[in-house]
């Protein structure tokens, strides 16, 4: 799909988001620890739900999805085992949080091939099996599959070797099927571990430590199943705030998160952006005057890092608002991924001023006024929205190229935007 988008325009309205994508693709694989239907609400109609449906239903679920309530209802009573191919986990790579929970209840993992993802760099596995390993699950991986056997695995103290949402999330569903207390240090503490934390607190499980790097489980007792309301999207939350502010546009959101927005918000206070709150509604006033906080006389820095600051997924989106002020530099830092910003290069074909200093920092320049071009979009969906938002504010229309990755991440995402008086359009 390539997506069409007129530049010099102003987003404005009201917006509700959709539920959050991250929470969601670990809360479906999280029904499969259930022999009792559990319905989700609050689903996005996203890539990702389509595949795991597809995934759930081959190992026998019974599954109603009515999109328009935007609820999942998921009966896992007649679940079965069965090997996982590449036909099945596509390119997806939160397809390893299916892990978890299939050897809480069957005690076991074939996946015949490994999953895919966003072509942000390297992703290795091994941190998860390390982490497997340390419960006692025998793992055995190839450089294309991987084997795992829970029979044995115990209750016990875990050290995580990175504070990844990920792995936090399949410990934590290994977990729940383990006799006596598996203590996660170095847990990651992002809204959808919270999510995911929540769901099993009110399925009846023992958590402590939620929203902190240390989190006890007590496991090894029978779940209740319940329906759950998944949370809002923070990451859509954050990207329309940053479309308003970038286009001069006033912008109502609803169902905002406030509680969770204290970090990202002050990063927008660094580029002169207002967000304001009245109860959970957040507001981005018309007309705020872009700047870049250079009040030292050096770059501003803005690095992602590991929750509760900056989501290294949101970094791409404070980019176009680099470019739309009146002056300064910024150096973006992405800690993480070494392909993370390599998609830069197609704003300077925009007209933007940006230097790769190495595959993980890039310095913008603003003052430089950018004009429409054909641009070829990577696979990651909130450097894609980063494109769309430059092209906003460009001078003519700008083409962005296989723009597909943004319905992983985002359900109407043109829909919404054309509600909210953007001109874009998808063509073939």
């Amino acid at each position: 799909m390539n997506i069409k988008v007129k530049g010099g325009q102003i987003l404005s309205g009201e917006l509700i988001p959709s539920g959050s994508k991250n929470s969601t693709v670990a809360l479906i694989p999280a029904t499969i620890l259930f022999d009792k239907p559990v319905t989700l609400q609050n689903v996005p109609e996203i890539t990702d739900v389509a595949r795991l449906v597809k995934i759930l239903e081959k190992l026998g679920s019974k599954i109603v999805w009515d999109k328009k309530q935007k609820s999942l209802k998921i009966d896992n009573s007649k679940l079965r085992f069965e090997d996982l191919d590449k036909d099945d986990l596509g390119n997806m790579k939160g397809t390893s949080l299916l892990w978890g929970p299939m050897l809480a209840r069957f005690k076991k993992v074939h996946f015949t091939n490994l999953p895919g993802g966003c072509t942000l760099g390297a992703r290795p596995l091994g941190p998860q099996y390390d982490s497997f390993e340390a419960l006692g699950v025998k793992v055995k991986n190839g450089s294309q599959s991987a084997k795992m056997d829970a029979t044995n695995a115990k209750a016990t103290e875990v050290w995580l070797p990175e504070m990844s949402p990920t792995i936090t999330e399949n410990i934590l569903m290994l977990a729940t099927s383990l006799k006596g207390t598996t203590k996660i240090v170095g847990a990651a503490s992002e809204p959808q571990v919270q999510d995911l934390c929540e769901f099993l607190i009110d399925c009846g499980l023992k958590i402590e430590g939620v929203g902190s790097s240390i989190l006890k489980v007590s496991g090894g007792k029978n779940l209740k199943a319940v329906d759950h309301q998944i949370y809002s999207d923070h990451y859509e939350i954050a990207t329309f705030l940053a479309m308003a502010a970038a286009t001069g546009g006033e912008l109502k959101v609803n169902n905002a998160l406030p509680h969770l927005f204290n970090h990202i918000n002050y990063i927008f206070s660094k580029f002169g952006v207002n967000i304001t709150y009245k109860g959970t509604t957040a507001y981005v006033k018309a007309n705020q005057k872009l700047k870049v906080d250079n009040h030292d006389n050096s770059a501003l820095i803005v690095r992602a890092q590991p929750w509760p600051s900056l989501p290294v997924d949101l970094l791409p989106i404070f980019i176009p608002l680099a470019l739309a002020a009146k002056n300064g530099q910024v150096l973006f830092h992405n800690w993480m991924y070494e392909s993370g910003l390599f998609w830069t290069s197609e704003l300077t074909k925009m007209g933007a001023n940006i230097i790769m200093c190495d595959p993980h920092r890039v310095i913008v320049t603003s003052g430089n006024k950018i004009h429409a071009a054909e641009l070829e979009a990577p696979y990651i969906i909130r450097a894609v929205v980063a494109m769309v938002m430059a092209a906003m504010i460009a001078e003519g229309e700008s083409t962005i190229l296989n723009a597909d990755a943004l319905y992983r991440g985002h359900p109407h995402f043109s829909e919404n935007l054309i509600s909210l008086g953007v001109k874009i359009e998808e063509v073939s």
